[in-house]
């Protein structure tokens, strides 16, 4: 084939030696690629997230008791379920709502005067520890992707991405 139609392959032939180009598209310069920032998507990229796992041994600010990794699945979190693709605004928001819901169980829960009242706080306990690490993780997931927002000037950096993105690069 390569002697009878040798033109076939003439796009092989060129005057200038051949040029390797290797892009890495986690940091893609030329292309704008629009941050997402729904509460999935920044757990996933400013923080990890793998296999329904983050591992939290990154932030600083825990302390050494604390688990090492936490499960984030819509299948076993109410909360990561109804918010995951909720924008970084309302997850704060969200987030001081499911604090203030924990703080009302948590005032129910001292006012243990009778023996019925014990009983129903201890009946009730596995939930309320449920409830606490729940809001612990994500108070601790929000609180560390806010700092890393803030470092890593995100907001600017996102405006300059929608900039390029919605007016093709031009700068009037």
């Amino acid at each position: 084939m390569y002697q009878h139609e040798s033109g076939l392959f003439d796009f092989r032939r060129t005057e200038s030696s051949p040029l390797l180009l290797v892009i890495d598209k986690r940091d893609d310069p030329v292309t704008p690629l629009l941050s997402q920032w729904t509460y999935q998507a920044m757990v996933h990229e400013l923080i990890g997230l793998e296999d329904n796992k983050v591992d939290v041994r990154a932030i600083g600010s825990l302390s050494k008791d604390q688990q090492v990794e936490v499960v984030l699945s819509s299948e076993q979190d109410a909360f990561f379920k109804a918010n995951m693709y909720e924008n970084f605004g309302d997850i704060g928001m969200n987030i001081k709502r499911l604090v203030d819901d924990f703080q009302q169980v948590a005032k129910s829960n001292k006012n243990i005067q009778r023996v019925v009242d014990m009983a129903r706080f201890v009946d009730s306990y596995p939930e309320y520890k449920k409830m606490q690490g729940n809001v612990s993780k994500h108070v601790t997931l929000v609180t560390e992707m806010s700092k890393l927002v803030e470092a890593r000037k995100l907001m600017l950096v996102s405006q300059t991405e929608q900039d390029l993105a919605c007016n093709g690069g031009s700068w009037n």
